[in-house]
């Protein structure tokens, strides 16, 4: 009954590639490429940004499904991704553990339109996937978004820098311990994370670096 009951599923809805909607699996050998690579380095200003699929239409599908459209799978994959990147770091530094995770807000207008809080979501993961790892890790969303911003979609690079110029700031709290990485689900011109960098400077805590799934691949991030 059951097997009956999930081919009939399979029938109505069927499995596609979550990239480039090939029929029958989740992820097609190509789109597997950008997400199963190494670690990559780059900098966003001073501070280090590691990230593991560069950014293109086929991983592009994919943020969107983790985050518009809640994916499980695309928002796992996010979170595997980020969670090796942090691995990655820890293995070139020698960084001590345990390890804090700060993330990027979402707007309060997107959570509502989507029901939850993607960032968040992704960040547990993380810690999730971290821990079967032995690496300890905690979830610290200590930004805040302390002013109203317009929907950056449609902004080019300087627009979305103004745009987010003083919009974050940090919570009242314990300062997390450990080394701390700030991460993000996509960075593509850099204006969010280096607002995320300077409210965080402005608390006087310094990150260890910027994490995210993935970038746009090129040495002039400057999101």
């Amino acid at each position: 009954m059951i097997k009956t009951l999930a081919a009939l599923k399979e029938l109505v809805y069927p499995t596609t590639c979550a990239g480039c909607n090939l029929l029958g699996t989740k992820l097609c050998n190509s789109c597997s490429e950008t997400w199963f690579t190494p670690p990559k380095l780059n900098y966003l200003g001073e501070s280090k940004l590691y990230f593991v699929a560069n950014y293109n239409p086929q991983s592009a599908r994919i943020i969107l499904a983790a985050k518009e459209d809640g994916n499980v799978f695309c928002i796992n994959l996010l979170a595997r991704c980020i969670a090796r990147s942090i691995i990655f770091a820890l293995s070139e530094s020698f960084i001590a553990q345990p390890v804090a995770i700060i993330t990027i807000p979402s707007s309060p207008a997107a959570i509502r339109r989507r029901g939850r809080d993607h960032i968040s979501q992704v960040a547990k993961q993380v810690v999730k996937n971290l821990a079967v790892e032995n690496i300890p890790a905690t979830y610290s969303p200590v930004i805040y978004l302390s002013k109203n911003i317009k929907d950056q979609s449609k902004l080019n690079s300087r627009q979305r820098t103004q745009n987010l110029s003083g919009a974050f700031s940090v919570k009242n709290c314990e300062i997390p311990s450990g080394d701390l990485f700030l991460i993000d689900d996509l960075v593509t011109t850099g204006a969010s994370i280096q607002e995320g960098v300077r409210a965080l400077a402005n608390a006087k805590i310094g990150i260890t670096a910027v994490i995210t799934a993935c970038a746009v691949g090129r040495n002039s991030l400057i999101r």
